[in-house]
Protein backbone atom coordinates (compact mmCIF):
# COMPACT_ATOMS: atom_id res chain seq x y z
CA UNK A 1 0.00 0.00 0.00
CA UNK A 2 1.43 3.37 -0.79
CA UNK A 3 0.96 6.53 1.03
CA UNK A 4 1.92 10.06 -0.36
CA UNK A 5 3.36 12.71 1.53
CA UNK A 6 3.36 15.98 0.49
CA UNK A 7 5.63 18.92 1.35
CA UNK A 8 5.11 22.11 2.32
CA UNK A 9 4.25 24.31 -1.06
CA UNK A 10 7.70 25.63 -2.90
CA UNK A 11 5.59 28.82 -4.20
CA UNK A 12 2.13 30.62 -3.42
CA UNK A 13 -0.54 29.79 -5.91
CA UNK A 14 -0.66 33.44 -7.12
CA UNK A 15 1.75 34.71 -9.68
CA UNK A 16 3.94 37.71 -8.87
CA UNK A 17 2.12 40.90 -9.73
CA UNK A 18 4.93 42.58 -11.75
CA UNK A 19 4.81 43.57 -15.39
CA UNK A 20 2.58 41.42 -16.89
CA UNK A 21 3.65 42.62 -20.39
CA UNK A 22 7.08 40.98 -20.58
CA UNK A 23 8.43 37.97 -22.41
CA UNK A 24 8.31 34.59 -22.08
CA UNK A 25 12.11 34.30 -21.37
CA UNK A 26 12.13 36.79 -18.82
CA UNK A 27 8.82 35.09 -17.24
CA UNK A 28 10.83 31.52 -17.12
CA UNK A 29 13.73 33.25 -15.78
CA UNK A 30 11.48 35.12 -13.50
CA UNK A 31 9.71 31.98 -11.85
CA UNK A 32 12.39 29.59 -12.08
CA UNK A 33 13.68 32.09 -9.33
CA UNK A 34 10.32 32.14 -7.63
CA UNK A 35 10.30 28.29 -7.08
CA UNK A 36 13.98 28.71 -5.40
CA UNK A 37 15.90 27.80 -8.12
CA UNK A 38 19.41 30.02 -7.46
CA UNK A 39 21.62 28.66 -10.37
CA UNK A 40 20.95 27.90 -13.96
CA UNK A 41 24.10 25.49 -15.10
CA UNK A 42 24.11 26.59 -18.98
CA UNK A 43 25.73 25.96 -21.89
CA UNK A 44 24.86 28.75 -24.91
CA UNK A 45 23.69 28.65 -28.21
CA UNK A 46 22.10 31.27 -30.56
CA UNK A 47 18.88 29.69 -29.80
CA UNK A 48 19.28 31.38 -26.32
CA UNK A 49 19.27 34.80 -27.17
CA UNK A 50 15.87 35.68 -26.13
CA UNK A 51 17.04 34.26 -22.60
CA UNK A 52 20.27 36.32 -22.48
CA UNK A 53 18.25 39.50 -23.76
CA UNK A 54 15.89 39.15 -20.82
CA UNK A 55 18.74 38.53 -18.12
CA UNK A 56 20.36 41.58 -18.88
CA UNK A 57 17.19 43.71 -19.17
CA UNK A 58 16.46 42.56 -15.75
CA UNK A 59 19.73 43.04 -13.91
CA UNK A 60 20.27 46.80 -15.55
CA UNK A 61 16.47 47.19 -14.24
CA UNK A 62 18.46 46.57 -11.16
CA UNK A 63 16.29 43.58 -10.10
CA UNK A 64 19.33 40.85 -10.75
CA UNK A 65 18.59 38.91 -7.64
CA UNK A 66 14.80 37.89 -8.72
CA UNK A 67 16.35 36.08 -11.17
CA UNK A 68 18.68 32.81 -10.88
CA UNK A 69 22.60 33.11 -11.36
CA UNK A 70 23.52 32.04 -14.72
CA UNK A 71 26.56 29.67 -14.01
CA UNK A 72 28.19 29.46 -17.94
CA UNK A 73 29.94 26.05 -18.31
CA UNK A 74 32.50 25.43 -21.21
CA UNK A 75 30.54 21.69 -22.10
CA UNK A 76 26.71 20.49 -21.41
CA UNK A 77 28.00 17.08 -20.02
CA UNK A 78 29.88 19.29 -17.03
CA UNK A 79 26.82 21.33 -17.05
CA UNK A 80 24.54 18.20 -16.27
CA UNK A 81 27.20 16.51 -13.99
CA UNK A 82 27.26 19.53 -12.00
CA UNK A 83 23.98 20.11 -11.75
CA UNK A 84 23.50 16.34 -10.55
CA UNK A 85 25.81 17.22 -7.90
CA UNK A 86 24.86 20.50 -6.05
CA UNK A 87 20.94 18.67 -6.11
CA UNK A 88 22.58 15.47 -4.72
CA UNK A 89 23.59 17.39 -1.74
CA UNK A 90 21.09 20.04 -1.31
CA UNK A 91 18.13 17.54 -1.92
CA UNK A 92 16.69 20.81 -4.57
CA UNK A 93 15.63 20.49 -7.92
CA UNK A 94 17.99 22.31 -9.99
CA UNK A 95 17.95 24.02 -14.00
CA UNK A 96 20.30 23.19 -16.86
CA UNK A 97 19.83 24.96 -19.89
CA UNK A 98 21.68 23.44 -23.11
CA UNK A 99 21.06 24.54 -26.93
CA UNK A 100 18.68 22.49 -29.39
CA UNK A 101 19.61 18.65 -30.60
CA UNK A 102 23.69 19.03 -30.39
CA UNK A 103 23.59 20.33 -26.85
CA UNK A 104 21.37 17.84 -25.97
CA UNK A 105 23.44 15.00 -27.20
CA UNK A 106 26.40 16.56 -25.27
CA UNK A 107 24.41 15.78 -22.01
CA UNK A 108 24.73 12.06 -22.82
CA UNK A 109 25.84 10.00 -20.22
CA UNK A 110 25.29 12.99 -17.62
CA UNK A 111 21.48 11.96 -18.28
CA UNK A 112 21.48 8.45 -17.78
CA UNK A 113 23.39 9.17 -14.67
CA UNK A 114 20.87 11.29 -12.87
CA UNK A 115 18.10 9.41 -14.39
CA UNK A 116 19.29 6.06 -12.79
CA UNK A 117 20.37 8.30 -9.57
CA UNK A 118 17.08 9.98 -9.30
CA UNK A 119 18.51 13.51 -9.12
CA UNK A 120 16.21 16.45 -9.83
CA UNK A 121 16.93 18.20 -12.67
CA UNK A 122 14.95 20.45 -15.42
CA UNK A 123 16.83 20.70 -18.42
CA UNK A 124 15.51 23.82 -20.93
CA UNK A 125 16.82 23.23 -24.42
CA UNK A 126 16.29 25.81 -27.12
CA UNK A 127 14.97 24.41 -30.55
CA UNK A 128 15.55 25.79 -33.89
CA UNK A 129 13.69 28.25 -34.97
CA UNK A 130 10.27 27.43 -36.80
CA UNK A 131 9.82 30.55 -38.93
CA UNK A 132 12.81 31.66 -41.89
CA UNK A 133 11.60 35.45 -41.55
CA UNK A 134 9.02 37.85 -40.08
CA UNK A 135 9.42 37.09 -36.31
CA UNK A 136 11.47 38.15 -33.80
CA UNK A 137 13.76 34.42 -33.51
CA UNK A 138 13.78 33.98 -37.32
CA UNK A 139 16.29 31.62 -38.92
CA UNK A 140 19.03 33.95 -39.54
CA UNK A 141 22.07 31.55 -39.88
CA UNK A 142 22.63 28.66 -41.93
CA UNK A 143 23.26 26.45 -38.64
CA UNK A 144 19.07 26.67 -37.76
CA UNK A 145 18.72 24.99 -40.70
CA UNK A 146 21.14 22.41 -39.75
CA UNK A 147 19.88 21.99 -36.24
CA UNK A 148 16.29 21.59 -37.13
CA UNK A 149 15.25 17.63 -36.30
CA UNK A 150 12.33 15.74 -36.63
CA UNK A 151 11.72 14.51 -32.58
CA UNK A 152 14.71 16.26 -30.67
CA UNK A 153 13.31 15.05 -27.13
CA UNK A 154 13.38 11.60 -28.54
CA UNK A 155 16.83 11.87 -27.67
CA UNK A 156 16.85 12.04 -23.92
CA UNK A 157 12.87 11.10 -23.09
CA UNK A 158 13.42 7.22 -22.09
CA UNK A 159 15.49 9.38 -19.14
CA UNK A 160 13.49 11.83 -18.53
CA UNK A 161 9.97 11.73 -15.90
CA UNK A 162 8.49 14.37 -18.15
CA UNK A 163 9.04 15.94 -21.44
CA UNK A 164 7.14 19.00 -23.05
CA UNK A 165 7.18 21.83 -25.55
CA UNK A 166 6.53 25.78 -24.43
CA UNK A 167 4.04 27.07 -26.85
CA UNK A 168 2.42 30.71 -26.36
CA UNK A 169 0.29 32.17 -25.17
CA UNK A 170 1.11 29.91 -22.45
CA UNK A 171 2.44 31.58 -19.28
CA UNK A 172 5.91 29.89 -18.65
CA UNK A 173 5.47 30.13 -15.23
CA UNK A 174 3.17 26.94 -15.34
CA UNK A 175 5.89 25.20 -17.61
CA UNK A 176 8.54 26.01 -14.69
CA UNK A 177 6.41 24.65 -12.07
CA UNK A 178 4.94 21.70 -13.82
CA UNK A 179 8.35 20.48 -14.58
CA UNK A 180 10.11 21.38 -11.10
CA UNK A 181 7.35 18.98 -9.59
CA UNK A 182 7.46 16.24 -11.90
CA UNK A 183 11.56 16.29 -11.42
CA UNK A 184 11.45 16.44 -7.59
CA UNK A 185 8.32 14.00 -7.16
CA UNK A 186 8.84 10.00 -6.45
CA UNK A 187 10.31 8.53 -8.56
CA UNK A 188 12.56 11.93 -8.63
CA UNK A 189 14.72 12.41 -11.76
CA UNK A 190 15.37 14.63 -15.17
CA UNK A 191 12.68 16.51 -17.04
CA UNK A 192 13.05 18.19 -20.64
CA UNK A 193 11.37 21.21 -21.72
CA UNK A 194 11.75 22.81 -25.25
CA UNK A 195 11.39 26.62 -26.99
CA UNK A 196 11.85 28.22 -29.87
CA UNK A 197 13.59 31.39 -30.29
CA UNK A 198 10.24 32.89 -31.51
CA UNK A 199 7.80 31.16 -28.52
CA UNK A 200 10.74 32.44 -26.33
CA UNK A 201 10.44 36.36 -27.46
CA UNK A 202 6.67 36.48 -27.22
CA UNK A 203 4.86 38.41 -24.84
CA UNK A 204 2.70 36.53 -22.95
CA UNK A 205 0.10 37.38 -19.39
CA UNK A 206 0.82 35.69 -16.24
CA UNK A 207 -1.94 32.90 -15.24
CA UNK A 208 -4.18 33.88 -12.24
CA UNK A 209 -4.62 29.96 -11.94
CA UNK A 210 -1.39 29.14 -11.07
CA UNK A 211 -0.86 26.48 -8.40
CA UNK A 212 1.59 25.86 -5.65
CA UNK A 213 4.22 23.44 -6.59
CA UNK A 214 4.33 20.01 -4.34
CA UNK A 215 6.75 17.76 -3.45
CA UNK A 216 4.87 14.24 -3.29
CA UNK A 217 6.33 11.59 -1.77
CA UNK A 218 5.94 8.38 -0.33
CA UNK A 219 5.29 8.35 3.33
CA UNK A 220 5.86 5.58 6.08
CA UNK A 221 4.20 1.91 5.49
CA UNK A 222 0.80 1.87 7.31
CA UNK A 223 -0.17 0.27 10.97
CA UNK A 224 -0.81 -3.07 9.40
CA UNK A 225 2.61 -3.50 7.86
CA UNK A 226 4.61 -1.80 9.86
CA UNK A 227 3.29 -4.39 12.48
CA UNK A 228 4.37 -7.20 9.98
CA UNK A 229 7.86 -5.98 9.72
CA UNK A 230 7.67 -5.76 13.32
CA UNK A 231 6.52 -9.40 13.61
CA UNK A 232 9.57 -10.24 11.40
CA UNK A 233 12.11 -8.23 12.95
CA UNK A 234 11.58 -9.86 16.40
CA UNK A 235 12.07 -13.57 15.04
CA UNK A 236 14.65 -12.87 13.35
CA UNK A 237 18.14 -13.67 14.69
CA UNK A 238 20.34 -12.04 12.20
CA UNK A 239 18.20 -9.39 10.56
CA UNK A 240 20.41 -7.65 7.52
CA UNK A 241 19.79 -4.04 5.67
CA UNK A 242 20.80 -3.98 2.16
CA UNK A 243 20.99 -0.65 0.86
CA UNK A 244 22.22 1.73 -2.10
CA UNK A 245 19.95 5.05 -1.44
CA UNK A 246 18.60 5.74 1.85
CA UNK A 247 21.08 8.27 2.51
CA UNK A 248 19.74 10.97 -0.07
CA UNK A 249 18.35 14.09 1.11
CA UNK A 250 17.98 14.84 3.72
CA UNK A 251 20.40 13.08 4.40
CA UNK A 252 21.16 13.12 7.98
CA UNK A 253 17.08 12.63 9.02
CA UNK A 254 17.62 9.34 6.84
CA UNK A 255 20.74 7.76 7.85
CA UNK A 256 19.97 8.26 11.42
CA UNK A 257 16.62 6.24 10.50
CA UNK A 258 18.70 3.61 9.31
CA UNK A 259 21.46 3.79 12.57
CA UNK A 260 18.24 4.08 15.09
CA UNK A 261 16.83 0.86 13.36
CA UNK A 262 20.10 -1.17 12.94
CA UNK A 263 21.16 -0.44 16.63
CA UNK A 264 17.33 -1.37 17.78
CA UNK A 265 17.35 -4.80 16.17
CA UNK A 266 21.01 -5.59 16.11
CA UNK A 267 20.98 -5.94 12.08
CA UNK A 268 24.17 -5.83 9.90
CA UNK A 269 23.92 -2.94 7.24
CA UNK A 270 25.38 -3.22 3.71
CA UNK A 271 25.70 -0.79 0.88
CA UNK A 272 25.46 -2.17 -2.24
CA UNK A 273 26.56 0.34 -4.57
CA UNK A 274 25.76 3.10 -2.81
CA UNK A 275 25.12 6.59 -4.58
CA UNK A 276 25.73 8.36 -0.80
CA UNK A 277 26.76 7.26 2.31
CA UNK A 278 23.31 5.43 3.70
CA UNK A 279 25.38 4.35 7.25
CA UNK A 280 28.17 5.56 9.09
CA UNK A 281 31.41 3.29 7.46
CA UNK A 282 32.87 3.28 11.28
CA UNK A 283 29.67 2.05 12.38
CA UNK A 284 30.16 -1.46 14.30
CA UNK A 285 27.15 -2.55 12.26
CA UNK A 286 28.35 -1.67 9.03
CA UNK A 287 29.28 -5.30 7.20
CA UNK A 288 30.78 -3.87 3.91
CA UNK A 289 29.73 -3.90 0.39
CA UNK A 290 29.32 -7.13 -0.37
CA UNK A 291 25.37 -8.09 -0.17
CA UNK A 292 26.67 -12.05 -0.21
CA UNK A 293 27.67 -11.62 3.72
CA UNK A 294 23.97 -10.65 4.26
CA UNK A 295 22.32 -13.81 1.79
CA UNK A 296 24.57 -16.42 3.61
CA UNK A 297 24.18 -15.25 7.32
CA UNK A 298 20.71 -13.23 7.84
CA UNK A 299 17.13 -15.04 8.63
CA UNK A 300 15.95 -11.54 7.54
CA UNK A 301 17.47 -9.33 4.76
CA UNK A 302 15.48 -5.88 4.39
CA UNK A 303 15.69 -4.39 0.68
CA UNK A 304 15.96 -0.68 1.46
CA UNK A 305 15.83 1.24 -1.30
CA UNK A 306 18.26 -0.36 -3.38
CA UNK A 307 17.88 -0.99 -7.55
CA UNK A 308 20.20 -4.05 -7.66
CA UNK A 309 20.49 -5.76 -4.46
CA UNK A 310 23.01 -8.34 -5.20
CA UNK A 311 23.96 -9.79 -9.07
CA UNK A 312 21.50 -12.81 -9.34
CA UNK A 313 24.11 -15.48 -10.05
CA UNK A 314 23.03 -18.90 -8.82
CA UNK A 315 24.31 -20.27 -6.16
CA UNK A 316 26.04 -16.97 -5.23
CA UNK A 317 22.77 -15.55 -4.01
CA UNK A 318 20.97 -19.25 -2.23
CA UNK A 319 19.55 -17.70 1.16
CA UNK A 320 17.10 -19.38 3.43
CA UNK A 321 16.50 -15.65 4.48
CA UNK A 322 13.30 -14.03 3.79
CA UNK A 323 13.46 -11.13 1.98
CA UNK A 324 11.24 -8.05 2.33
CA UNK A 325 11.74 -4.76 0.04
CA UNK A 326 10.73 -1.62 1.08
CA UNK A 327 10.87 0.84 -1.67
CA UNK A 328 8.49 4.09 -3.19
CA UNK A 329 8.70 1.84 -6.44
CA UNK A 330 9.15 -1.58 -5.94
CA UNK A 331 8.30 -2.86 -9.11
CA UNK A 332 11.36 -0.61 -10.58
CA UNK A 333 9.43 0.52 -13.58
CA UNK A 334 12.27 1.65 -15.65
CA UNK A 335 14.33 -1.70 -15.20
CA UNK A 336 13.82 -3.70 -18.52
CA UNK A 337 14.94 -6.81 -16.26
CA UNK A 338 14.31 -6.98 -12.23
CA UNK A 339 14.86 -10.43 -11.57
CA UNK A 340 15.32 -10.30 -8.04
CA UNK A 341 13.60 -13.01 -5.33
CA UNK A 342 11.48 -10.67 -2.95
CA UNK A 343 9.01 -12.51 -0.30
CA UNK A 344 7.20 -9.33 0.81
CA UNK A 345 6.81 -5.61 -0.35
CA UNK A 346 5.77 -2.35 1.18
CA UNK A 347 5.40 0.26 -1.38
CA UNK A 348 6.62 2.79 1.27
CA UNK A 349 9.34 5.30 2.01
CA UNK A 350 12.22 3.21 3.60
CA UNK A 351 13.57 5.58 5.95
CA UNK A 352 10.14 6.23 7.48
CA UNK A 353 9.00 3.08 8.14
CA UNK A 354 12.26 2.05 9.30
CA UNK A 355 12.34 4.79 11.43
CA UNK A 356 8.78 3.55 12.66
CA UNK A 357 9.52 0.10 13.58
CA UNK A 358 12.41 1.60 15.45
CA UNK A 359 10.30 3.51 17.60
CA UNK A 360 7.82 0.50 18.46
CA UNK A 361 10.65 -2.11 19.26
CA UNK A 362 11.76 -3.30 22.42
CA UNK A 363 14.58 -5.21 23.39
CA UNK A 364 16.16 -7.68 20.80
CA UNK A 365 18.05 -10.64 21.01
CA UNK A 366 21.97 -9.34 21.47
CA UNK A 367 23.05 -12.53 19.43
CA UNK A 368 22.73 -11.30 16.05
CA UNK A 369 24.29 -7.50 17.04
CA UNK A 370 27.25 -9.33 18.65
CA UNK A 371 27.39 -11.66 15.00
CA UNK A 372 27.40 -8.89 12.69
CA UNK A 373 30.11 -6.67 15.25
CA UNK A 374 32.08 -9.44 14.50
CA UNK A 375 31.70 -9.73 10.81
CA UNK A 376 32.24 -6.19 10.69
CA UNK A 377 35.28 -6.33 12.70
CA UNK A 378 36.95 -9.28 10.78
CA UNK A 379 36.45 -6.67 7.39
CA UNK A 380 37.90 -4.57 9.14
CA UNK A 381 40.93 -6.41 9.88
CA UNK A 382 41.27 -7.35 6.22
CA UNK A 383 41.45 -4.12 5.24
CA UNK A 384 44.12 -3.30 7.94
CA UNK A 385 46.11 -6.40 6.82
CA UNK A 386 45.81 -5.44 2.73
CA UNK A 387 46.83 -2.23 3.55
CA UNK A 388 49.91 -3.47 6.08
CA UNK A 389 51.09 -5.88 3.24
CA UNK A 390 51.41 -3.27 0.72
CA UNK A 391 52.89 -0.74 2.56
CA UNK A 392 55.71 -2.93 3.81
CA UNK A 393 56.72 -3.95 -0.20
CA UNK A 394 56.24 -0.08 -0.84
CA UNK A 395 53.81 -0.69 -3.19
CA UNK A 396 51.91 2.77 -4.30
CA UNK A 397 47.95 1.04 -4.53
CA UNK A 398 44.84 2.02 -4.78
CA UNK A 399 44.52 0.63 -0.61
CA UNK A 400 47.44 2.47 -0.09
CA UNK A 401 46.41 5.57 -1.73
CA UNK A 402 43.27 5.93 -0.35
CA UNK A 403 44.58 5.60 3.30
CA UNK A 404 46.78 8.69 2.42
CA UNK A 405 43.24 10.85 1.17
CA UNK A 406 41.69 9.09 4.48
CA UNK A 407 43.92 11.36 6.51
CA UNK A 408 42.96 14.92 4.91
CA UNK A 409 38.98 14.12 5.34
CA UNK A 410 37.33 16.13 8.42
CA UNK A 411 33.53 16.00 9.12
CA UNK A 412 33.20 18.78 6.88
CA UNK A 413 34.07 17.03 3.60
CA UNK A 414 32.46 15.83 0.64
CA UNK A 415 33.96 13.22 -1.47
CA UNK A 416 32.50 12.72 -4.77
CA UNK A 417 33.73 9.33 -6.17
CA UNK A 418 34.02 7.63 -9.88
CA UNK A 419 37.22 5.74 -9.66
CA UNK A 420 35.52 2.24 -11.04
CA UNK A 421 37.95 -0.77 -10.12
CA UNK A 422 39.54 1.54 -7.37
CA UNK A 423 36.47 1.90 -5.28
CA UNK A 424 36.91 -1.11 -3.33
CA UNK A 425 40.13 0.09 -2.00
CA UNK A 426 38.30 3.52 -1.49
CA UNK A 427 35.25 2.44 0.23
CA UNK A 428 37.58 0.32 2.96
CA UNK A 429 40.08 2.40 3.51
CA UNK A 430 37.89 6.09 4.03
CA UNK A 431 35.80 5.72 7.01
CA UNK A 432 33.52 8.80 6.15
CA UNK A 433 30.91 8.42 8.60
CA UNK A 434 28.56 12.28 8.25
CA UNK A 435 25.54 11.86 6.39
CA UNK A 436 25.80 13.90 3.16
CA UNK A 437 29.55 13.25 3.23
CA UNK A 438 29.77 10.92 -0.09
CA UNK A 439 28.58 10.82 -3.19
CA UNK A 440 28.69 8.41 -6.79
CA UNK A 441 27.29 8.69 -9.91
CA UNK A 442 24.36 5.83 -9.60
CA UNK A 443 24.40 5.17 -12.98
CA UNK A 444 27.39 3.99 -15.71
CA UNK A 445 28.43 7.15 -17.34
CA UNK A 446 32.01 7.73 -16.47
CA UNK A 447 32.72 11.72 -15.94
CA UNK A 448 30.71 12.45 -13.85
CA UNK A 449 32.33 13.95 -10.95
CA UNK A 450 34.65 16.56 -12.73
CA UNK A 451 31.46 18.64 -12.59
CA UNK A 452 29.59 16.93 -9.88
CA UNK A 453 32.32 18.04 -7.93
CA UNK A 454 31.70 22.05 -8.53
CA UNK A 455 27.90 21.71 -7.95
CA UNK A 456 28.76 19.75 -4.64
CA UNK A 457 30.98 23.10 -3.75
CA UNK A 458 28.57 25.44 -5.33
CA UNK A 459 26.01 23.85 -3.09
CA UNK A 460 28.65 23.98 0.04
CA UNK A 461 30.80 26.21 -0.25
CA UNK A 462 32.39 25.39 2.52
CA UNK A 463 32.72 21.76 2.35
CA UNK A 464 36.12 20.39 1.63
CA UNK A 465 35.13 18.57 -1.80
CA UNK A 466 37.81 15.69 -2.82
CA UNK A 467 37.09 14.10 -6.83
CA UNK A 468 38.49 10.50 -6.68
CA UNK A 469 38.54 9.38 -9.88
CA UNK A 470 40.00 6.71 -12.35
CA UNK A 471 42.25 8.14 -15.48
CA UNK A 472 39.15 6.81 -18.10
CA UNK A 473 36.79 8.49 -15.93
CA UNK A 474 39.13 11.77 -15.61
CA UNK A 475 39.28 11.93 -19.49
CA UNK A 476 35.98 11.77 -19.67
CA UNK A 477 34.64 14.64 -17.91
CA UNK A 478 36.23 17.13 -19.94
CA UNK A 479 39.13 17.87 -17.69
CA UNK A 480 39.58 21.23 -19.29
CA UNK A 481 35.86 22.34 -19.19
CA UNK A 482 35.29 20.98 -15.54
CA UNK A 483 38.90 23.58 -13.90
CA UNK A 484 37.66 26.07 -16.30
CA UNK A 485 34.09 25.92 -14.56
CA UNK A 486 35.69 25.47 -10.79
CA UNK A 487 38.48 28.41 -11.69
CA UNK A 488 35.79 30.83 -12.81
CA UNK A 489 33.47 30.71 -10.12
CA UNK A 490 35.35 30.45 -7.34
CA UNK A 491 34.19 26.70 -6.67
CA UNK A 492 37.80 24.97 -5.95
CA UNK A 493 37.96 21.10 -5.50
CA UNK A 494 40.80 18.67 -5.08
CA UNK A 495 40.83 15.80 -7.95
CA UNK A 496 42.71 12.82 -6.99
CA UNK A 497 43.20 10.37 -10.41
CA UNK A 498 43.74 6.91 -9.55
CA UNK A 499 45.89 6.69 -12.69
CA UNK A 500 46.34 2.98 -13.44
CA UNK A 501 47.59 3.52 -17.06
CA UNK A 502 45.07 1.80 -19.08
CA UNK A 503 40.59 0.88 -19.17
CA UNK A 504 41.24 -2.00 -15.65
CA UNK A 505 37.82 -2.39 -15.72
CA UNK A 506 37.97 -3.48 -19.76
CA UNK A 507 40.61 -6.29 -18.78
CA UNK A 508 38.55 -7.34 -15.63
CA UNK A 509 35.53 -8.06 -17.70
CA UNK A 510 37.27 -9.67 -20.70
CA UNK A 511 39.24 -12.10 -18.14
CA UNK A 512 36.81 -12.82 -16.24
CA UNK A 513 34.54 -13.98 -19.21
CA UNK A 514 37.12 -15.69 -20.54
CA UNK A 515 40.12 -16.66 -17.76
CA UNK A 516 41.53 -19.34 -20.21
CA UNK A 517 41.45 -17.03 -23.27
CA UNK A 518 43.89 -15.55 -25.50
CA UNK A 519 42.93 -12.22 -24.83
CA UNK A 520 43.71 -13.00 -21.12
CA UNK A 521 47.33 -15.07 -22.17
CA UNK A 522 48.33 -11.72 -23.36
CA UNK A 523 46.80 -9.20 -20.53
CA UNK A 524 44.32 -7.69 -23.27
CA UNK A 525 46.87 -5.45 -24.54
CA UNK A 526 43.52 -3.03 -25.93
CA UNK A 527 43.12 -1.86 -22.39
CA UNK A 528 46.34 -1.17 -21.45
CA UNK A 529 47.74 2.88 -22.78
CA UNK A 530 51.04 2.99 -23.09
CA UNK A 531 52.06 6.59 -23.75
CA UNK A 532 53.18 8.23 -20.83
CA UNK A 533 50.84 11.42 -19.83
CA UNK A 534 50.92 14.39 -16.97
CA UNK A 535 46.88 13.81 -16.45
CA UNK A 536 46.97 16.92 -14.16
CA UNK A 537 47.96 18.96 -17.46
CA UNK A 538 44.70 20.43 -18.40
CA UNK A 539 44.52 22.06 -15.21
CA UNK A 540 46.95 24.25 -15.87
CA UNK A 541 45.37 26.05 -18.13
CA UNK A 542 43.26 27.75 -15.03
CA UNK A 543 46.92 28.04 -13.27
CA UNK A 544 45.50 24.94 -10.65
CA UNK A 545 48.15 23.46 -8.29
CA UNK A 546 49.22 20.06 -10.39
CA UNK A 547 51.34 17.19 -9.37
CA UNK A 548 52.39 13.98 -10.58
CA UNK A 549 53.07 11.49 -7.95
CA UNK A 550 54.60 8.14 -8.48
CA UNK A 551 56.18 7.43 -5.12
CA UNK A 552 54.28 6.10 -1.92
CA UNK A 553 56.41 8.72 -0.25
CA UNK A 554 55.65 11.48 -1.68
CA UNK A 555 52.06 10.90 -0.92
CA UNK A 556 51.65 12.82 2.78
CA UNK A 557 53.43 15.86 1.30
CA UNK A 558 51.59 16.09 -2.11
CA UNK A 559 48.52 16.02 -0.48
CA UNK A 560 49.25 18.37 2.24
CA UNK A 561 50.30 20.72 -0.43
CA UNK A 562 47.11 20.26 -2.27
CA UNK A 563 44.86 20.39 0.12
CA UNK A 564 46.66 23.73 1.38
CA UNK A 565 45.96 25.27 -2.15
CA UNK A 566 42.15 24.05 -2.47
CA UNK A 567 41.97 25.60 1.26
CA UNK A 568 43.18 28.55 -0.13
CA UNK A 569 40.75 29.02 -3.30
CA UNK A 570 43.02 27.59 -5.91
CA UNK A 571 41.77 23.96 -7.08
CA UNK A 572 44.11 21.21 -7.28
CA UNK A 573 44.61 17.66 -9.52
CA UNK A 574 46.99 15.27 -8.03
CA UNK A 575 47.76 12.48 -11.46
CA UNK A 576 48.59 9.21 -8.74
CA UNK A 577 50.34 6.09 -10.75
CA UNK A 578 48.95 3.56 -9.15
CA UNK A 579 49.40 0.00 -9.93
CA UNK A 580 46.49 -2.08 -11.04
CA UNK A 581 44.10 -3.47 -8.39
Amino acid sequence: MSHVGETTPVSPSEPDSTNADRTAAERFLRSFHRQGVTKIFANLGTDHTPLLEAAAAVRRAGEGDEIPDIVSCPHEFAAMSAAHGHAAVTGDPQVVLVHVDVGTQNLGAAMHNAHRAGAPVYVLAGLAPVTDAGHSGSRDHPVHYFQDVFDQPGIVREYCRWTDQYRPPADPAETVRRGLERAASEPAGPVYVTATREALSETVDPTPTTAARRRVGPGGADGDETERLLELVRDAERPAVITSDIGRAPAEERVDALVRFAEATGAGVVEQTPTTLCFPRDHEQHVGYDPAVALEHADLVILADTDVPWIPDGDAVATDAAVVQIDPDPTKPAFPRWPFAVDESIQADAAATLSAVADRLGSTDEGGRSFWRRVAAERRADAADRLSADVEADRLTPTVLSDAIDSIVDEGTIVVEDAVTSRPAIMSQIQLAEPGSYFWKGGAGLGWAGGAGVGAKLASPDSRVISLVGDGSYLFANPSACALLAAEYDAPTLTVVYDNQGWNAVEGATTAQYPDGAAAADAVPESRIETTMDLSAPATLVDAHTRVVDDPDELPGALADAVEAVDGGTPAVLDVKVERP
